[in-house]
């Protein structure tokens, strides 16, 4: 009876160190995973950002832009920006 208790705890630790190294793969594998999407979350940060910087650029040419359509709008409906102009008779 000792030596069949013994050969089923030898199954049991060989059942366990089995696991235990399935276990280990897998923890080993969801790192590299972890790692992979922490990479690829800061390049995405990256391109936001650069994103961002040229929304923003974009956003103080269109309101140049718009200043300067504003400017002249304002020009051609004052008669005193026109002096410049010389009427021949």
């Amino acid at each position: 009876m000792a030596a069949a208790s013994y050969d089923q705890l030898l199954k049991q630790v060989e059942a366990l160190k089995m696991e235990n190294s399935n276990l280990r793969q897998e923890l080993e594998d969801n790192s590299n995973h972890l790692t992979k999407l922490e990479t690829e979350a800061s390049n995405m940060k990256e391109v936001l950002k650069q994103l961002q910087g040229s929304i923003e650029e974009d956003s103080i040419d269109s309101q140049g832009q718009i200043d300067f359509l504003e400017r002249i709008k304002e020009m051609s409906l004052d008669p005193s920006s026109f002096s410049f102009v010389w009427v021949w008779v």
